[in-house]
């Protein structure tokens, strides 16, 4: 991987007018110990959602949520490991040398997206910085008034 920071203009997310593209580019990332790599492209204003459910409070998980096709492993697979509790929608995955959780299949997106954990990544090149809370303890209701953010 090259230390060139990297950039993308998708056409096929839709821009916020329909004559803005959204600039991406992607923040490398890695667990504690730097068995996991991975990158996840974004825009340079992020909003990095605050949940506090369980898990995410505890282990604290800021939320950076990004469509599959911007997000890369680049190594570290056999590092991770699932882990599943509730309705086991979700798909927590930690590295089993450090304990931290890097990214993970969320229940609102279990198939498409990543949630991945924005202190995991180096965030030099972001602009500006959003937090946004989600009330996680009352997931169903929070979805249902559409407090769930997915990342530009």
């Amino acid at each position: 991987m090259s230390d060139e920071p990297r950039s993308e203009q998708p056409g096929s997310d839709a821009p916020r007018a329909e004559t803005e593209a959204v600039e991406r580019v992607w923040y490398d990332g890695s667990c504690h110990c730097g068995g996991v790599k991975f990158s996840a492209a974004a825009s340079r204003n992020l909003t990095i959602t605050l949940c506090n459910c369980g898990i995410c409070f505890k282990s604290g998980h800021q939320e950076l949520m990004v469509p599959e096709e911007r997000f890369t492993l680049h190594e570290g697979q056999q590092y991770l490991k699932p882990y599943r509790f509730g309705n086991c929608i979700a798909d927590h995955t930690f590295c089993a040398v450090c304990g931290i959780m890097p990214f993970y299949r969320p229940r609102s997106h279990p198939t498409g997206y990543f949630s991945v954990n924005a202190r995991c990544l180096d965030l030099d090149q972001a602009v500006n910085i959003e937090y946004v809370e989600f009330d996680g303890q009352n997931w169903e209701e929070a979805m249902a008034a559409g407090q769930h953010v997915l990342t530009e």
